[in-house]
């Protein structure tokens, strides 16, 4: 924590610092120029004042909440700069078809000459209307497609004349006629005039269209990346009416090629479908360099060359892990190995391990025992996985994964953990912004020990939270063994995602829809109920097992929305709501502690560490470290950028928090009356430092309402200097 709060001040030091600097010469200066306080506009109702903004040199001088902080020099008002953007500002509304604008300004000087506000007042007066618009040049095509082409039209009668909407006419134009065969068509087979009048205007398009073409020989080259391409060294296919080579000692399958090419010989050209091929080729992973050339045109054909050229097969990636889930600092490192094309067809494989331990030791959870009951503990995860993935051919973007993985972990609560598992996924695009991941084999072998003073720590924060007698030693016994058990999840998932953010413009909001539907247990009751019908000790008929070892029954339920909204260049909001649920049935009482749902964290409820919230009103965060089946959760954060750091946007964020996990039954169960009693609240401002892999996040958050305590209303007696510290790399969703 000091070394966070130290960090900071530098931050705050070097902001200060390069603000401004005194003249340490002792001589006496010239007074500053003023600078630009404040810019107003007034009377424009069809431009925001935003877009106004983005066309002018003349800014305002702005820092953090006005202290100077990260606000850089003052830059000196410049009368013969305001003067080119008033220009601009008019040369802007007659681009947009008001032609009559006028701007008159006012200069306000404030604080003894040392300030400016500028006061923009525009007068919009009446904008210049479409009331003719002809085409020249529609003769030599169908009838059909030119109403197809004249139905879609930018531009109407009485619509107000823009630029902005003749250059969309324009480029609608060019789009559609190189869907249609006109491969050679461009900017320059149109010639636009327009006659103005007062507030009329009048449009003609005259277009000059070329030969509509057929697709003719199709070829595909891949180049060898290292060496000039020689014919001693090629190998040719003829696959799906495309023919190609590939040079050099290359794998490369032609079924990878010709199934990501959209066009074939004998199809009218069109632009969309060679768009199409690149993203396909380019979605695989395999080559570096792709383009199409059209080649020559005979007979109404065009013949085309796609050009490849292969990327590095191999790639290390070494990272580095830094926060404080547990308070203290976690660091970490990872190094993975990726070959991006196993067998030529695009299969990926990849393996990596991961290793984090935390700085020091920490009992911040062992608080109600002795310091003799338990031995020193420093939390660690280890891990090692890997993944291959196999794109299927004949559907661009779906392809199968299996995944390999093994975990060893220490917890701060006295337990440790080993785990495994297998896992066989399907996962298919169902359109450019959704996706549908089905895991249809997942097996995942769970073993969990107890160390030193654990009984002890279950006496005492653990057992009443699950309706468990602590002075009962048979109960404490049975409930121990639940938790340290040896088990099995088998499990179904399915999980759809979608998200506008690669078509979204960036003005508009960017929307995330997340829904997961989980299963464990039925293939292994299938097991349980006719395979494995033998005794084993331990266990009963009620119990679930399979070759003596217990095996998890739950359905699983959750759901998450995201958005952000740039509200300008350097501010965004931004939030997100999660709704999750799941409940054990069948032979099992209980769902695996793994699969549960947790709370606090720098990417959850800041105002708690890592997964100590809840469940409920418990003020047990060892017991939060358990987890619960029942989670609710909205965040929402004040995104501004307003300096750089390392050539990095960087800035601050306001956030706040709130939600909680429940159980489903017990003291903490989920209810209309625990809901609005046992709600969790936070909020808090962050530092963003920009870097290369992402913004460093310094989160300090502070509970509004806290259902552990007596009086859970924190605001009358909130302590500036208590609050909850959070670490991380990148935005917290």
């Amino acid at each position: 924590m000091a070394k966070a709060l130290t960090f900071i001040v530098l931050v705050l030091f070097f902001a200060f610092s390069v603000h401004g600097q005194p003249d340490s010469r002792g001589e006496k200066s010239t007074p500053s120029p003023p600078y630009v306080a404040k810019i107003k506009f007034s009377g424009n109702t069809s431009i925001s004042d935003e877009e106004l903004r983005l066309i002018i040199s003349t800014s305002e001088n702005r820092s953090f909440l006005g202290l100077g902080l990260f606000g850089g020099a003052q830059k000196p008002f410049n009368y013969e700069e305001f003067a080119k953007d008033i220009f601009l500002i008019k040369k802007l509304y007659t681009y947009k078809g008001y032609f009559f604008t006028e701007v008159d300004t006012t200069i306000v000087r404030k604080n003894n000459g040392k300030k400016v506000n500028l006061n923009i007042l525009i007068h919009e007066h009446e904008p210049s209307k479409v009331d003719a618009f002809h085409y020249e040049g529609l003769e030599r095509i169908p009838t059909e497609l030119k109403t197809e082409y004249l139905s879609k039209k930018k531009l109407k009668l009485n619509d107000v004349f823009s630029v902005e909407r003749l250059i969309e006419e324009r480029d609608r134009t060019i789009s559609f006629f190189k869907e249609s065969g006109f491969t050679f068509f461009h900017e320059d087979s149109i010639r636009i005039k327009v006659d103005t009048v007062g507030t009329h205007a009048g449009i003609l398009f005259r277009l000059s269209l070329p030969e509509r073409l057929k697709y003719g020989k199709i070829q595909a080259i891949v180049h060898n990346p290292l060496k000039k391409d020689t014919a001693q060294k090629e190998k040719i296919f003829s696959q799906d009416g495309i023919k190609g080579k590939v040079f050099g000692k290359q794998m490369i399958s032609p079924a990878l090629i010709t199934s990501a090419i959209e066009f074939r010989p004998g199809n009218f050209t069109r632009q969309s479908l060679e768009q199409r091929t690149l993203q396909n080729l380019g979605a695989t992973n395999v080559f570096s360099s792709i383009y199409i050339t059209p080649d020559s045109v005979r007979s109404g054909e065009l013949f085309t060359t796609i050009n490849l050229e292969t990327a590095p097969k191999h790639q290390i990636e070494p990272k580095i892990l830094v926060d404080n889930r547990y308070g203290p600092l976690f660091f970490g490192t990872s190094l993975a190995y990726e070959n991006k094309n196993l067998f030529g067809g695009g299969e990926q494989f990849r393996t990596s391990t991961e290793y984090g331990t935390q700085a020091t030791s920490n009992n911040k959870l062992l608080t109600n025992l002795n310091p003799d009951q338990y031995g020193k503990i420093i939390p660690y995860e280890f891990s090692l996985k890997s993944t291959l993935v196999m794109p299927v051919l004949k559907k661009t973007g779906n392809f199968y994964s299996t995944t390999v993985e093994y975990a060893t972990t220490k917890q701060p609560v006295l337990l440790s953990s080993r785990s495994g598992l297998i896992r066989g996924t399907y996962n298919a695009r169902l359109n450019p912004s959704s996706r549908l991941n089905f895991d249809f084999f997942e097996i995942e072998w769970v073993k969990k020990d107890s160390l030193r003073g654990f009984k002890q720590l279950f006496k005492t924060d653990l057992a009443n939270n699950i309706g468990i007698d602590p002075s009962n030693e048979a109960a404490v016994n049975t409930g121990i063994d639940s938790l340290i058990n040896t088990h099995v999840n088998q499990t179904f998932r399915l999980r759809f995602n979608s998200s506008n953010r690669q078509s979204v413009l960036p003005e508009k909001t960017i929307w995330n829809i997340d829904l997961l539907l989980e299963e464990a247990g039925s293939l292994a009751w299938l097991i349980d109920k006719y395979i494995d019908t033998k005794q084993y000790s331990g266990f009963t008929d009620k119990d679930p097992q399979i070759f003596g070892t217990t095996y998890s029954q739950y359905v699983k339920l959750e759901s998450g929305l995201g958005f952000a909204k740039y509200l300008s260049t350097k501010s965004q909001l931004a939030g997100k709501g999660r709704i999750g649920w799941m409940m054990p049935y069948g032979k099992a009482d209980a769902t695996p502690e793994e699969r549960r749902f947790y709370a606090g964290g720098a990417n959850d409820m800041r105002g708690w560490l890592f997964n100590t919230l809840g469940p409920g009103s418990s003020a047990s965060e060892a017991a939060a470290n358990f987890g619960a089946d029942i989670k609710l959760e909205l965040s929402l954060e004040y995104r501004l950028k307003f300096f750089r750091f390392l050539n990095q946007s960087s800035g601050v964020t306001f956030f706040t928090d709130i939600g909680n996990i429940w159980d489903r039954t017990g003291p903490y169960a989920f209810n209309l009356d625990s809901l609005t009693k046992d709600f969790a609240w936070d909020s808090g401002v962050g530092l963003r430092i920009g870097s290369p892999i992402g913004p460093f996040r310094f989160d300090f958050a502070y509970k509004l309402h806290d259902p552990t305590e007596a009086k859970p209303w924190r605001i009358s007696t909130l302590n500036i200097g208590k609050y909850t510290f959070n670490f991380g790399i990148g935005e917290a969703f």
